[in-house]
């Protein structure tokens, strides 16, 4: 039947939402004029006579019924779709015109589009000349409280304003003309401090060569350029558009020995344009044996801005700037780009959020680059930064305060000192600690905590404005000092003492009474464990972790980079950058290969980078479980063959399902990379690449190996 068929797609849920009595639709149909039952008297007209109607038979009204449907569906085809008008009256000129604003009211989009009859309306059914002139006015109208930027005529005035200017963005006259997501730093008196402090280091570099890898708007590197005088100075620009105006008086300037390069220095291809005799004319590269390539190389220096806010991923890594950095690191161990010269030292600049990831400042933060870049690198160090840790992954400020303790005693023995208003953080919280000369232990959280919640609670009682967020988490720090926490500190330390016991007895010749002791501290150290695992889930992860932090410090060389540390970093702050979001920047010293990894390279390098591959994939996993994993017989073979893992006094543990592989020290590593070497039974270097995820192609195998029937007859 028609009439059934259409009333079927009318009245489903989603029309028959859309259809209401005082639309062109259902008008015809719920108007006594418009639509009569078939059982009732139609109306007189005058083409018709004025008897009443008989009843009709059943087809008559279906029929009846038909044609209705076919009326009111030939309106809704017939009625024309309306034209929404571009131009907006402003509720100003609404209530001018029409007397009432709420007569003129955006009718409410529903979550559905509307059918054409039940959105027409008279605003929208022609666009007047009225409202094309309005239109106009309102392109042209400048914005209500945005200033409109202009580019100053000097860029050098005003380097914030320029920049804001060349990034463009919702500001009225500004013109992108440069990668918006790129940081500098416009502050020249950050710069002299920084060059200050360094000075001593730099002095050896005086009259070199630099490589200037996005300059930018040019501030850092003209100041390094003064306090150096180097002979040849590249500047591998990418933004030349936004940064030219502000390079080129320098490369224009009297005996200028600047070179400008409007060339991204993130491109290996780029980068390597620049790296020949044309345009180093000083430098000579080694080919791959020569010795030289192991030397400092103190007449080439490299300085590179890979700050980006936000952060810029790139391929899989989570920030460009750790990518570039990682592949610095590569450079070295490969002799490739820069490094070909010989050990090239460089400066970075970073976002100051990521630093946490080069230099870890906690166990929990250390990762495979970390452990990697101990083996390329002499020094890396934080040079200056925002100073604060940041992220949920804290250690006990008492180990902070006991190493920067220790770093302000090294800076004073040599003469340096802090400039007024560049204190650490950390300096700035020994400062605040009475008798510190004479102070034993550091353990002030809670002097320090209560102090600083005393002072923002006078601020907030004299009605000043106070960070809410500070004075909550301060409470609650003050708070958790409970019976709970108090235990954990407690176990922290008998941790610490039995594993001092341990170093002890570790010291004794061999002997019975020695393996008494060794049986005794076995037995305190079950006993210390049974305790610790019926404390809840996130007090046992804490007494863990405390002992983890303790022993990386206080092993003879600490564990990890930062601790390392000879001076304390310079604090940087936000308006000294444009966007003004802290940076910071990184010291990085290349040192050579140990003679194990550059013997036989790659091979034996491709062995530490599968043990590091293979361990990082869960840092906080044991080191049995992880040379367990490696290869059947793997575990057998290193712990009878790597004394240190065992030696309490190197950061060892007698019982390998209590050393975590991020606890592993370069030492340890080296002595495992050798054992490995000398097993008979090793994987070949294509199953060791196989087992990481690599496709390679063993070119040594035989016949039938890659068809995987070696063996079979």
């Amino acid at each position: 039947m028609v009439a059934s068929s259409l009333m079927f797609r009318v009245f489903t849920p989603s029309r028959y939402a859309q259809l209401k009595p005082s639309t062109t639709f259902l008008r015809p149909l719920h108007s006594t004029a418009g639509l009569h039952s078939p059982t009732e008297s139609r109306p007189k007209d005058s083409a018709t006579d004025s008897v009443p109607a008989e009843p009709q038979a059943s087809s008559t009204s279906q029929s009846f019924i038909d044609q209705a449907f076919n009326d009111a569906i030939d309106d809704i085809v017939k009625t024309p779709k309306p034209k929404r008008s571009r131009a907006r009256k402003s509720k100003a000129e609404e209530t001018s015109q029409d007397g009432d604003p709420n007569l003129q009211k955006k009718p409410t989009r529903s979550r559905r589009k509307a059918s054409p009859a039940a959105v027409v309306t008279s605003k929208s059914l022609s666009t007047t000349p009225e409202s094309k002139t309005q239109a106009a006015t309102r392109k042209t109208r400048p914005r209500v409280g945005r200033p409109k930027i202009v580019a100053p005529e000097n860029p050098r005035s005003d380097l914030k304003k320029y920049l804001k200017w060349g990034f463009g963005g919702n500001w009225e006259g500004g013109r992108a003309v440069g990668d918006r997501k790129r940081m500098n730093i416009v502050s020249e008196d950050a710069c002299d401090d920084i060059l200050e402090r360094m000075k001593p280091s730099l002095e050896r570099h005086k009259g070199c060569d630099i490589i200037d890898i996005n300059p930018g708007v040019g501030v850092w590197s003209s100041k390094l350029h003064e306090f150096l005088k180097p002979r040849t100075h590249i500047l591998l620009e990418p933004d030349i558009r936004l940064c030219g105006p502000l390079l080129e008086p320098l490369v224009k300037a009297a005996n200028s020995t600047y070179k400008l390069v409007p060339r991204s220095g993130l491109v290996w291809g780029h980068l390597e344009s620049v790296l020949n005799e044309d345009q180093l004319p000083h430098q000579n590269a080694y080919p791959r044996d020569d010795p030289r390539l192991e030397e400092r190389n103190d007449t080439l220096l490299v300085t590179a801005n890979l700050g980006y806010y936000p952060k810029k991923p790139y391929k899989g890594f989570s920030s460009l700037a750790q990518m570039v950095i990682y592949q610095f690191m590569g450079s070295v161990k490969a002799h490739s780009l820069f490094q070909k010269y010989g050990l090239v030292r460089m400066l970075v600049w970073i976002n100051d959020e990521e630093r946490h990831n080069i230099i870890p400042r906690t166990m929990a933060s250390r990762r495979k680059g970390s452990a990697e870049a101990a083996f390329a690198c002499e020094k890396l160090e934080e040079v200056a930064s925002g100073t604060a840790h940041s992220g949920n992954r804290t250690r006990e400020i008492e180990l902070d305060l006991q190493v920067a303790w220790n770093v302000l005693k090294k800076m004073r023995a040599k003469g340096i000192e802090i400039p007024k208003g560049r204190e650490s953080f950390l300096m700035q919280q020994l400062s605040s600690l009475p008798d510190l000369e004479t102070r034993t232990t550091f353990r002030v959280e809670e002097e320090l905590f209560r102090a600083e919640y005393e002072t923002l609670k006078e601020r907030e009682a004299m009605g000043q404005e106070v960070d809410r967020a500070r004075l909550v988490s301060l409470k609650l720090s003050l708070a958790n000092d409970s019976k709970q926490q108090r235990r954990v500190m407690a176990l922290s330390d008998e941790h610490e003492e039995i594993m001092e016991s341990a170093k002890v007895t570790q010291d004794l010749p061999d002997s019975e009474e020695k393996d008494a002791k060794m049986a005794e501290f076995a037995e305190r150290m079950a006993d210390w464990e049974e305790r610790v695992d019926k404390l809840s889930g996130d007090r046992a992860g804490q007494v863990r972790m405390n002992c983890e932090n303790r022993l990386a410090v206080k092993r003879e060389k600490p564990l990890l980079l930062w601790d390392r540390r000879e001076i304390e970093p310079l604090k940087l702050e936000p308006e000294e950058f444009y966007p003004e979001k802290t940076m910071c920047l990184l010291d990085i010293q290349p040192k050579t290969l140990i003679p194990v990894l550059r013997k036989d390279y790659p091979n034996n390098y491709d062995i530490l980078e599968y043990l590091l591959v293979s361990f990082y994939t869960m840092p906080a996993q044991s080191v049995k479980h992880g040379l367990t994993g490696l290869v059947p017989g793997a575990y057998e073979w290193i712990e009878a063959q790597c004394p240190s893992l065992k030696d309490v006094r190197k950061g060892g543990n007698p019982d390998l399902d209590r050393l975590t592989v991020r606890s592993l020290s370069e030492e340890m590593l080296v002595e495992m990379v050798e054992a490995w070497v000398r097993w008979p039974f090793k994987p070949s270097k294509y199953e060791m690449l196989s087992r990481m995820g690599s496709a390679t192609h063993d070119a040594s195998a035989l016949e039938g190996d890659e068809t995987g029937m070696i063996g079979m007859h």
